[in-house]
């Protein structure tokens, strides 16, 4: 597949690849992911035959733009990039899927934006964009990580081609920008939203323990998957796409 390219407002450079026919599907893959990992699991060969499927290569990861500043990773300026590919492709309106970071960018596509019909959630809870484990994580990976980055650039070394935890600087970068993110609940979503998580997934397992009431009255509904861990939630596919597709397909109009 012929990989195409369009420009953010702020000039970054994004990677997608186009494929299908039916109503626009946007998806948005996870940390240390790219677009490509929807096809190798098998979702996309599923999807095009109902959808217009378009998988993006977020700023920072796979073909698109290598971006190193805390600045580059403002929530405006991810759903800048959404905006830019959907653009390209004469998408006004547009069906998004987010996994694990890719949904925690759809939470804000289905709460802030007019042009999202329905936005599936996988494996990420309502709420804070960094919870409380989360932000333990990022003071730990910042504190291991730093060094390194700062070493392998003083010595002329080329952070950009870093394979180690999905480009180190990368995320130096965007974990700690995602703490200024502001929280998302059920009733601020502007359209019709599936979270879907396995029951292994504390994050959202601890929420739903503590803000299920919120559900009540919002248009999302809740989808979970017996015994899947956050990692399984994508690998499984066999378990997790059905109702995800059905969902999608109800709002493909």
């Amino acid at each position: 597949m012929t990989t195409q390219w369009t420009t953010s407002p702020d000039g970054t450079r994004l990677a997608f690849d186009l494929s299908g026919q039916g109503f626009p599907l946007l998806l948005l893959h996870g940390a240390g992911k790219t677009r490509r990992d929807w096809r190798k699991v098998g979702y996309i060969e599923r999807l095009e035959k109902r959808f217009t499927v378009i998988a993006m290569d977020l700023r920072g990861s796979g073909d698109s733009d290598f971006r190193t500043q805390m600045a580059d990773y403002t929530i405006e300026k991810l759903l800048d990039d959404v905006y830019a590919v959907a653009d390209a492709c004469g998408c006004e309106q547009f069906l998004a899927w987010g996994y694990s970071f890719g949904g925690n960018i759809a939470r804000y596509l289905g709460a802030w934006s007019q042009r999202v019909k329905a936005v599936v959630i996988t494996g990420v809870p309502f709420g804070p964009a960094v919870d409380r484990a989360f932000d333990a994580y990022i003071d730990e990976f910042v504190q291991k990580w730093e060094p390194l980055a700062r070493a392998e650039q003083s010595t002329g070394g080329k952070p950009g081609k870093s394979k180690i935890k999905g480009h180190i600087p990368v995320w130096l970068a965007c974990f700690p920008a995602m703490r200024a993110w502001p929280p998302i609940e059920p009733g601020q979503m502007n359209c019709p939203a599936l979270l879907l998580s396995g029951t292994k997934n504390t994050a959202v397992m601890d929420w739903l323990e503590a803000n299920r009431p919120a559900l009540q009255g919002s248009p999302v509904q809740l989808e979970l998957v017996e015994g899947l861990n956050h990692p399984q939630e994508f690998s499984q596919i066999e378990r997790v796409y059905s109702p995800a597709e059905a969902f999608l397909a109800a709002h493909a109009d």
